[in-house]
């Protein structure tokens, strides 16, 4: 399984999921980019491409904008890959908080 997750800006919830999860299923592929390249650009993030969301099996966005910027800035035949988590942006990277909420919301 090839996966991206998704946020505003690359920064806690998406690159702790790819971190995560890739260490915890090191046979799957997990990948992370965000919706903001602007913030993206000021944290160190990636910005989201198009060819990331093509090699995808699943796309697993943390909030429904993320979902919504696919769906409305790239390209609606990403929706039946997009899942959504509903997942905050209230904890910091890798936090044991953040953590729980992954492992409770994203099933393999």
């Amino acid at each position: 399984m090839n996966g991206i997750f998704i946020c505003l800006a690359n920064r806690d919830r998406s690159r702790t999921a790819e971190i995560y999860f890739q260490n915890k299923f090191p046979e799957h592929r997990f990948r992370s980019a965000g919706t903001n390249e602007i913030l993206c650009k000021k944290h160190g993030g990636i910005h989201i491409k198009k060819y990331m969301l093509d090699i995808a099996d699943r796309i697993i966005c943390m909030e429904q904008e993320h979902s919504d910027y696919i769906t409305r800035f790239v390209d609606k035949k990403y929706l039946p890959k997009i899942e959504v988590l509903h997942l905050a942006d209230i904890d910091t990277f890798m936090s044991q908080n953040l953590i729980n909420a992954l492992e409770q919301k994203f099933k393999l």
